[in-house]
C-alpha cells in the first residue's frame, strides 16, 4: 500500500487517545520516542503491504491502515507493549471520542451501507487482490438484520505475515462497539483470528 494521504490520515486521528493512553499506562518510557518507533514501524508495515484496492472501491481498505497502525504499536516496543498494554490501547481507540464521531449517527441498515456490502461481497469473489477480504452477504430489512461471512480475513493476513496473530482477538473485539455506535448489535461465534474457519457475523438490530 502507499503510506499517503490515508497513512497520515489514519495516524493522525489515532495519535492522541493512542499516546495518552501509553503514557499513563506506561509512565517509564519516552512517549515521544515510543511514538518516533511507532511512526517508523506503522511507515514500514502499511509500504510492505500489499494493497487491496483504493478506499472509493473497497469498503475495507481503511481497515488495513488501521490494521497496520494498530499492529505496529505492538513491533515498536514489544519489551514494554505486553498484550495487556496492547489490549488496553484498542479499548482506547474504541472509546475515544474520534472513533464515535466516525460511526455515531449512522446506521447499520442503511441501504447504502447494505449495498456496499452486496458489491463488496461480489467484488471479493473475485479475488483481485491477495490480501483481500472474502465473504459471503445476506440481509433481510423487515427485521431488520444482516449476515457477513468471512473465509478470509485481509488484517489476518497482515498479522500472520508479521508474526502477531496472537493479538489478532483484540483488533476482533473492535468490531463489537463500532457496530454499537451505528445502532446495531454484533452476534459472533467464531472469528478467522482465533482460529476458527470464518467469521460468522449476524448483526441485529440494537435495543432501546
Amino acid at each position: 500500500m502507499k503510506y499517503g494521504f490515508a497513512g497520515v490520515l489514519f495516524s493522525a486521528l489515532l495519535s492522541k487517545p493512542v499516546c495518552e493512553y501509553t503514557a499513563r499506562a506506561l509512565p517509564e518510557i519516552d512517549i515521544r520516542e515510543f511514538r518516533r518507533k511507532h511512526m517508523r514501524e506503522y511507515k514500514a508495515m502499511v509500504s510492505r503491504t500489499p494493497s487491496v484496492g483504493s478506499m472509493k472501491d473497497n469498503m475495507f481498505a481503511p481497515v488495513m491502515y488501521m490494521a497496520c497502525y494498530g499492529l505496529s504499536y505492538y513491533k515498536a516496543d514489544p519489551e514494554h507493549i505486553t498484550e495487556e498494554i496492547f489490549a488496553g490501547m484498542i479499548d482506547a481507540i474504541c472509546r475515544s471520542d474520534i472513533m464515535k464521531r466516525v460511526y455515531q449517527g449512522k446506521n447499520c441498515f442503511d441501504q447504502k451501507e447494505i449495498d456496499k456490502y452486496v458489491r463488496g461481497s461480489e467484488r471479493s469473489k473475485k479475488r483481485q487482490y491477495p490480501m483481500d477480504w472474502v465473504f459471503d452477504f445476506s440481509y433481510d430489512l423487515s427485521v431488520p438484520e444482516y449476515y457477513v461471512t468471512h473465509h478470509e480475513c485481509g488484517v489476518c493476513k497482515i498479522a500472520q505475515r508479521e508474526g502477531l496473530m496472537f493479538l489478532m482477538p483484540y483488533l476482533c473485539a473492535m468490531d463489537y462497539p463500532t457496530i454499537e455506535y451505528k445502532g446495531g448489535k454484533l452476534i459472533r461465534t467464531k472469528t478467522l483470528g482465533s482460529g476458527g474457519d470464518c467469521c460468522d457475523f449476524h448483526v441485529v438490530k440494537k435495543e432501546a
